[in-house]
């Protein structure tokens, strides 16, 4: 496997140099018209080009691109996000590649000597010597380096996430090679997670307790998948919702060698870092964020026993990681808007987690992949009797907890009738523009919605 990982270190540092990434900042560097800016990018060229004169010192190249990062990170934290100029977010990515290139260059440097000793040892010992033991023994420890190997993986990802694209998206491509090898070397026991049976829920029994005087909820029924017509003029033409069986029958996600489960999902994107929302739902007092890989999201919430709920939510997951992406198909019915321009989002989440009741400005498609989950929807004609969040932030969530509706608080509330349902694995879920929709995972669940307009 050493070899491997000598192939995989090669790769990276003939995909790109310290060169070319040095050239982003000259170049805005050299267009800055503002004098104090230019000054700092000065500065902060200094700092990164001095690295290439210290090869020998891999000490000063990580320090001098660590400082160039918490500067900017400074900077990225100062003000809105929107206002954030570009070049900070330019300066943030390049230097993470920097660090990625050093970091590769000093693991091939080391693998490197450690093959010299270890041919040097057999010739010395004899035949009988055990080579893997000598690698093992050496510094570098396990030939295959996951530990160095998925800190690279994260560093990109925080240079993708924090910073913005340069040379063609160069961190994306180094982070997907990197997962690509980690992946060859997985076992399913390295996530933990226990194999549970599949459990048949009852609408009854998972359906919201409304109060005595609520309007009762309609069940909606599931459809087999219609033709374009027969969606357009039932269903996408009236604002109808719908649950639509057949339409995921392809997805290699639902069944087969690639079916999305906890192993294959740590296996396939484990070192990626992505953010996880952490507390009851994003209108609760104590909701945060953290950023984590997929696999510390996965021994962390989804083995079942955790008394906080974390929750992967509304992320971009299939283009961070595309291998997850050739995993599922775009359903036709989304192309049967006046845009060809379709946006994915993932959903994966332990039992317990909720969406609040809200609204999105586009129809929806929620393509239920793996578990079960119990929706309640209100069509966008009942948003008087939903008191709307009157700040800017939430305008499309209702005040009114489904799971503990007060009536006192909301008196109109029970002039709303709406529906409910199960949506269950293989299932897909038509949610019209501006239909209010509440979500609640009832066991550990992967869901994909596509919005298109």
């Amino acid at each position: 496997m050493e070899n491997d990982v000598t192939e995989l270190c090669e790769k990276i540092l003939s995909k790109v140099s310290k060169e070319q990434a040095l050239d982003v900042v000259r170049k805005l560097y050299t267009a800055e018209v503002i004098q104090d800016r230019r000054i700092v990018l000065g500065n902060i060229l200094y700092l990164l080009d001095s690295t290439q004169d210290d090869q020998e010192d891999v000490g000063i190249s990580w320090r001098n691109t660590r400082i160039v990062q918490d500067y900017v990170w400074e900077k990225l934290n100062t003000g809105h996000w929107k206002e954030v100029w570009i070049g900070w977010r330019k300066i943030y990515a390049v230097a993470a590649l920097i660090r990625i290139l050093n970091a590769t260059e000093c693991l091939l440097k080391q693998i490197r000597r450690n093959n010299k000793e270890v041919k040097e040892a057999v010739e010395n010992k004899g035949g009988d010597f055990n080579k893997r033991k000598l690698i093992q023994d050496t510094e570098l420890g396990d030939p295959r380096c996951s530990p160095v190997l998925e800190d690279l993986v994260k560093l990109a990802d925080m240079g993708l996430l924090l910073g913005a694209p340069v040379l063609k998206n160069i961190l994306e491509h180094v982070a997907q090679e990197i997962t690509q090898y980690l992946s060859l070397e997985f076992s399913e026991s390295d996530t933990k997670v226990q194999k549970t049976l599949v459990p048949d829920f009852n609408l009854e029994d998972v359906a919201v307790k409304l109060p005595q005087g609520c309007q009762h909820l309609e069940e909606l029924k599931c459809i087999e998948e219609p033709s374009m017509e027969n969606f357009i003029i039932n269903y996408k033409a009236p604002e109808k919702p719908a649950i639509i069986s057949g339409a995921l029958s392809d997805w290699p996600a639902v069944s087969g060698p690639r079916k999305w489960t906890v192993p294959y999902l740590v296996r396939v994107a484990g070192p990626r870092t992505v953010p996880i929302e952490i507390g009851k739902n994003y209108t609760s007092e104590h909701w945060t964020q953290r950023l984590m890989t997929v696999k510390q999201f996965a021994e962390q919430y989804l083995q079942g026993d955790c008394k906080e709920v974390g929750y992967l939510a509304q992320h971009q997951l299939l283009d961070q990681v595309p291998a997850l992406a050739e995993d599922i198909c775009i359903p036709d019915l989304c192309f049967t808007g006046e845009e060809d321009d379709v946006d994915m989002n993932v959903w994966i989440g332990p039992k317990g987690t909720v969406s609040p009741l809200h609204t999105d400005p586009k129809h929806n498609f929620l393509c239920q992949v793996s578990g079960s989950k119990y929706v309640v929807l209100y069509p966008s004609t009942d948003s008087k009797y939903l008191y709307p969040h009157p700040t800017p932030l939430l305008f499309n969530t209702s005040r009114v907890d489904l799971q503990n509706v007060n009536l006192e608080e909301h008196p109109d509330f029970c002039h709303a009738k709406g529906y409910h349902a199960l949506l269950k694995a293989g299932q897909m879920l038509y949610i019209p523009p501006g239909m209010w929709h509440f979500v609640k995972s009832l066991e550990t669940s992967f869901s994909v919605s596509f919005w298109w307009q």
